[in-house]
């Protein structure tokens, strides 16, 4: 998957969120992570692109957040079907942790 990141936009770019929920699941961690984003999808480049006000995410606040994104990151790299479930879990299992520390916002 390919990340790209400054101040105020963050875009996700890969084939896995043409999958509907894969896609859904990943807009929901954004939307808890910063509630005031505009997101939007665009199907021809497989891309979700977060814009939000610079000041209302403390980036150093996300770091945690890499070592679940490292444990899914070869199944996103090698997708197909029979990996769905596993991708959607670890998606679950970031979204379990920015609510339960909720010091995102």
């Amino acid at each position: 998957m390919e990340y790209r990141f400054f101040p105020g936009r963050l875009r996700f770019r890969d084939h896995i969120l043409r999958d509907k929920d894969i896609r859904d699941a990943a807009i929901e961690v954004v939307k808890i992570i910063c509630p005031s984003a505009e997101i939007t999808y665009t199907e021809a480049t497989s891309g979700i692109l977060a814009t939000y006000p610079v000041n209302s995410i403390d980036v150093e606040k996300l770091k945690p957040l890499l070592p679940l994104l490292l444990e899914i990151e070869p199944k996103i790299r090698f997708y197909n079907q029979s990996k769905k479930e596993a991708v959607l879990a670890g998606i679950e299992k970031i979204k379990e942790k920015v609510k339960a520390e909720n010091k995102y916002l």
